[in-house]
């Protein structure tokens, strides 16, 4: 599936020497409202987590608390695990390539995009965010390693990875829908015995780890649908400058503190009133939307404008230089070869009468712009954040229109068929 263990070895060694030594925030200090020396037992951990209704990632947070509790430190998620996941993402999206030259100039190319990337991530640095690639990239060559040997635990696997990273990024419950359906259906279409294993070896992680979570959220918190209950100040964030009534309404950044200062510490967000408000703010705005429809297209064309011009900035960070200029022509392009390859590619598969999603590289493509697109409608200022978290999809797939061209012949081939050039 991967190659030799030794050559992916050496590729996550060259990818972590660039990137060790930079840091990350911890999960459960990322919101600033959890005072860590409230938490001193197990029983602490389980009581944080039965209340937990805000953006803060379920099963991270409880690793970090357990380990809070046994070493009070958290310095194994924040300065180690950031740049091993790091390194891990990036090394998939080299061994998930075929091809030796698409290996190559996706390790090439991945060695300035991390070390480059990472110091633009620091001006707002979680340590999930690269988790998010390192999960969607696993999920996929396990699903490559299902279909090349059947095993059901290649499948298990898969389903783990999509599970633990719809409980990483809150806007994944309205994707994981999506991706359940593709696999369903991968599974259907090309298992030809023990299908009923297969499905039960897929879906039982997310069922229990994924649906477990909401369906103890929706009893247990007002019937919240996502895992977070400030959804709607990101929305702001998106949309402030489409109308100011939507600005006016207190922000997230506005919300009441415990203290001030260094040691800033939020008031709980675990509330009823939080969410309420959060609701309000998504019904604001949605309405908003539809009574000038028109406008808020041109809105979207430029939150997707932006996103795509990879910004880099981020509160009080501003990375200059030659290295940042280069560093965002290279997003840039990734972002445009990523739509084409969505639509070229596709184009491709249907015109052989093939299910698009079934190409396991297509699907990796098609889900990565998915999340581009959500991202980029429903937050504003974090865009070099999210950007660095995807970093490692958008290469794979640029790793794969290099593989496609260097094969003999197969770049033309393919334009040809599609009726874009002739020759």
């Amino acid at each position: 599936m991967t190659g030799r263990p030794i050559w992916a070895a050496v590729v996550f060694a060259l990818f972590l020497v660039p990137v060790w030594g930079f840091t990350a925030t911890s999960s459960v200090t990322w919101m600033r409202m959890l005072d860590l020396e409230t938490i001193r037992t197990t029983a602490d951990v389980w009581n944080y987590l039965i209340n937990l209704r805000t953006g803060i990632p379920p099963v991270l947070s409880t690793l970090e608390l357990l380990w809070w509790v046994a070493f009070r430190d958290l310095t194994l998620f924040s300065d180690v695990l950031y740049p091993i996941s790091i390194a891990a993402a990036f090394t998939l999206a080299v061994l998930i390539q075929r091809g030796m030259a698409s290996r190559v100039a996706v390790l090439v190319a991945g060695l300035f995009l991390a070390r480059v990337g990472v110091e633009v991530h620091a001006g707002n640095p979680a340590n999930y965010d690269p988790i998010f690639a390192l999960l969607t990239l696993g999920y996929l060559l396990l699903v490559r390693r299902w279909l090349d040997r059947r095993r059901a635990l290649a499948l298990a696997g898969a389903g783990l990875c999509l599970a633990l990273l719809e409980l990483t990024r809150p806007f994944m419950i309205f994707l994981l829908p999506v991706f359940v359906a593709v696999e369903v259906h991968r599974i259907a279409v090309t298992s030809l015995s023990r299908r009923g294993a297969a499905l039960a070896a897929f879906l039982l992680p997310v069922v229990v780890l994924s649906g477990g979570w909401h369906l103890h959220v929706w009893l247990a918190h007002d019937h919240q649908i996502t895992w977070t209950n400030v959804s709607g100040f990101n929305l702001q964030r998106a949309w402030e400058d489409f109308d100011p009534e939507i600005a006016a309404v207190r922000h997230l950044d506005q919300l009441p503190r415990v203290r001030e200062g260094e040691n800033e510490q939020w008031a709980d967000l675990n509330t009823a009133e939080i969410h309420r408000e959060s609701e309000d703010l998504k019904a604001l705005i949605l309405a908003k939307i539809l009574d000038d429809p028109a406008r808020a297209a041109r809105h979207v064309l430029n939150r997707l404008a932006t996103f795509a011009s990879a910004p880099t900035r981020m509160y009080g960070s501003d990375p200059q230089g030659a290295r940042i200029t280069f560093y965002r022509g290279a997003v840039t392009g990734l972002v445009i070869t990523l739509v084409g390859y969505v639509v070229v590619a596709g184009a491709l598969l249907v015109r052989r009468r093939h299910w698009p999603w079934m190409d396991w590289r297509w699907w990796l493509a098609c889900s990565t712009l998915l999340v581009t697109l959500l991202v980029s409608l429903g937050e504003q200022g974090e865009e070099g954040r999210f950007l660095f978290s995807i970093l490692p999809m958008m290469l794979a797939v640029g790793g794969f229109v290099v593989g496609a061209s260097s094969s003999t012949g197969s770049w033309r081939i393919l334009m040809g068929r599609l009726g874009i050039c002739h020759s």
